[in-house]
């Protein structure tokens, strides 16, 4: 049986009358053998110079991977052509006449119309193609040798009795038409997949996913009843400490009060461990003192005019010698600041915390926000005894999907006490890979298919990778394409920001690449991928090595 489009007419044109004769001989061309394809109604429209907009359709369009193509135009009833006049003329069952179209011309243009379309399409190089025209009268009964016009051979015509034997027919009508020469002209399987383009290519229009985040990003809620107590609640105490999931609002509530403490006139400062978010929130707040620690430690210095002591390494630098200058500047330039607001206090460091506390006011503010799930620098978990209180706790995620969510919180260490918030979400999207070249392939694709296919906004993309500069090979200035790496925010289209998972802690994006997911990544495995995962609001995207510990990719691959 004949491959068929479509499989069946809809029912307002089964059930039409004047459709009938359509309709017989679609009966009769599904009955053709397995290698042919046969296309029904198959219309067009298009712009001419010379004529303007202009339509067209074909009734049947007969196609064989082996021999060519035949494009047929059918019409029913009995039929007249009147030389003198040059017209053509249909009756009816109950003998009414009315004028109908040449059906040589338009089977004819139908031809050339299908020919230059095929021509045009991506991908077709090929010069000889067996294309032609045919007429059939499905109500009509014809001699086999009955002249009908110089232009319309018997050959080239179907009869009603042509139909019964539609297999034979259709293989005459190939040898009328193409002789000898036919295989020189047959489409075979590559030009079939084009003709099959051209005229049954099926589509999808769906959304961009660059839109559907736009969406789902609005109904992510910015601060819930929960967040909104808990602000009202830090007004109560001098010192206290707030515990936080990821995307449970700590840095938004930490800004608030920032804001509120400088509203009444307060000297306030508000620190953190990550220079990016330090960066961030310089952005959103004027008029209030906006450090990471190590910042603050070379400002308090220069205030207090003294030198920082050189430092055997790195470590010893920022572990030791810079927390002793901002205690030593401290001496001189006393107790500044009403209001300390601390962000990402898990990561701050026994000594960190006698420092900082040498800038606060005797009977100062001091509110810590900290979650120890995401604790990637082995911060003091008591706040160097500062705060007495018992934690104030936020369990609810309102930065997530909730698809999203349920990713992350496979990586907490009590998943079970938080909730989620946002709206439902896709599924975070698992890709392995095959060493550093193959990633390179993925993310190439994936950065196009996303930015250029899916309308995503490149500053709305970041790529996370667990990895430092000197162990990844996601450096700046690396070429994906078209797309270029950088680790500043994006200044150009082409631009596309990375950055290490430590690097980003306490940002966000509403789209997440997490890459480099590798035997690499074993270091503060979970606290990793907690980290990485809940950086995105509304899509992640993982790539994960083949060899990426089982730890990680069992629960990358659970579905419940």
């Amino acid at each position: 049986m004949a491959k068929i489009f479509p499989q069946k007419p809809p029912q307002s044109i089964i059930d039409d009358p004047k459709r009938n004769a359509e309709m017989k001989v679609f009966l009769a061309l599904k009955e053709l053998p397995d290698q042919y394809e046969v296309f029904y109604s198959m219309q067009w429209q298009d712009f001419s110079e010379h004529t303007g907009f202009y339509e067209g359709e074909a009734d049947f369009i007969i196609v064989h991977p082996n021999k060519g193509i035949i494009v047929l135009e059918v019409k029913g009833g009995a039929i007249l052509y009147r030389a003198e006049l040059n017209k053509w003329f249909s009756q009816s069952r109950n003998g009414e006449t009315y004028e109908i179209k040449d059906p040589v011309e338009q089977a004819r243009k139908s031809h050339y119309e299908i020919r230059k379309r095929l021509e045009h399409l991506p991908g077709w190089t090929f010069e000889k193609l067996n294309i032609w025209h045919a007429v059939c009268f499905p109500h009509i009964y014809l001699k086999k040798d009955q002249f009908l016009k110089s232009d319309l051979p018997r050959e080239a015509v179907i009869d009603a009795d042509d139909l019964n034997i539609i297999d034979e027919t259709i293989n005459n009508l190939f040898s009328h038409c193409f002789g000898d020469k036919m295989a020189e002209g047959a489409p075979g399987q590559d030009r079939m997949v084009l003709i099959h383009k051209l005229l049954a290519n099926s589509f999808e229009l769906r959304t961009p996913l660059g839109i559907d985040l736009e969406k789902e990003d609005e109904k992510l809620v910015e601060l819930t009843e929960q967040q909104f107590r808990a602000l009202s609640y830090l007004s109560a105490f001098k010192r206290i400490s707030v515990a936080g999931c990821a995307g449970s609002g700590k840095t938004m509530i930490a800004v608030e009060k920032a804001r509120k403490f400088s509203d009444l006139g307060m000297t306030v400062l508000l620190v953190c461990f990550n220079i990016a978010l330090a960066e961030d929130l310089k952005q959103r707040l004027q008029g209030i003192d906006v450090y990471h620690f190590h910042d603050l430690c070379k400002s308090a210095a220069t205030q207090a005019g003294i030198s920082i002591r050189q430092a055997r390494d790195e470590k010893e630098l920022y572990d030791e010698v810079m927390p002793e200058a901002l205690l030593e500047a401290a001496g001189n330039i006393g107790r500044i600041y009403d209001a300390i607001i601390v962000d990402e206090g898990q990561d701050f460091q026994e000594n960190y915390w006698i420092a900082l506390e040498s800038l606060l006011k005797e009977d100062g503010y001091l509110y810590i926000f900290y979650d120890n799930n995401q604790n990637l620098y082995g911060g003091a978990g008591d706040f160097g005894g500062l705060i007495t209180y018992p934690s104030i706790t936020l369990n609810q995620n309102c930065r997530n999907t909730k698809a999203i969510h349920e990713t992350v919180a496979r990586f907490h260490n009590d998943p079970t006490s938080l909730e989620c918030y946002g709206p439902e979400g896709r599924k975070p999207e698992t890709v392995h890979y095959s060493g550093d070249a193959d990633l390179i392939r993925q993310l190439q694709k994936f950065l196009y298919r996303l930015v250029v296919e899916e309308h995503i906004n490149n500053e709305d993309i970041v790529i996370l990778t667990p990895r430092g500069e000197k162990n990844s090979v996601l450096l700046p200035g690396l070429k994906l394409g078209t797309f270029t790496l950088t680790n500043q925010l994006p200044n150009h289209p082409s631009k596309i920001q990375v950055s290490s998972v430590y690097k980003f802690k306490g940002l966000e994006r509403k789209l997440v690449i997490l890459a480099e997911i590798d035997q690499k990544a074993i270091f503060n495995r979970d606290m990793v991928m907690y980290v990485g995962c809940s950086r995105a609001r509304t899509e992640l995207i993982i790539l994960s090595d083949e060899d990426a510990p089982h730890q990680i990719k069992d629960r990358l691959n659970t579905d419940t």
